[in-house]
């Protein structure tokens, strides 16, 4: 076997111009043909506000039914004695909805302080005589329940908007 150093030399510098060759024709491909986006979109995630129903919310179903037995409650307020009865009730109940709820958002998350000054709220309204027979504890727990289903929603929208 002969060694041409020169033979090799000219090997090595065909191989490299045909390396750069292929470069600068890979380049200017690139330039000529726009990308194509094969990646398949995700789609958005539901964040409306009943997609944020949580496993969790049970207990907010009992502070519905806690909410309807004091709207029936305040039934039996026309007597005097009635009436004591009620307002003692009407408190404990508050108390009872305002544990249910406090159990609700912490385990799903959402709510804050604007949840308590709706309980007070609904209990002062709920103790004035003659306003406590509309069924104003139902519709107060029915407002929490969507308070807290806004801030899910607000909170599911901060990550995905913190994701992208």
């Amino acid at each position: 076997m002969n060694y041409d150093p020169q033979k090799q030399q000219e090997l090595e510098d065909a191989k490299q111009k045909d390396q750069q060759k292929k470069v600068e024709e890979k380049e200017q491909a690139k330039k000529t043909v726009p990308p194509v986006d094969n990646a398949p979109q995700k789609p958005a995630k539901k964040t409306s506000r009943f997609s944020q129903i949580k496993k969790s919310d049970p207990v907010f179903a009992i502070a519905f039914i806690a909410a309807g037995l004091k709207d029936i409650l305040d039934l039996f307020q026309a007597t005097g004695v009635g009436y004591a009865l009620v307002i003692i009730m009407t408190i404990l109940i508050f108390i009872f909805i305002g544990f249910m709820v406090m159990i609700g958002v912490s385990m799903g998350g959402g709510g804050g302080i604007n949840i308590l000054l709706m309980l007070f709220g609904g209990t002062a309204v709920e103790i004035l005589p003659g306003i406590s027979f509309l069924p104003a504890t139902m519709g107060l727990v029915t407002m929490i329940y969507l308070t807290v289903l806004k801030k899910r929603k607000q909170n599911a929208q901060k990550i995905e908007q913190g994701y992208a």
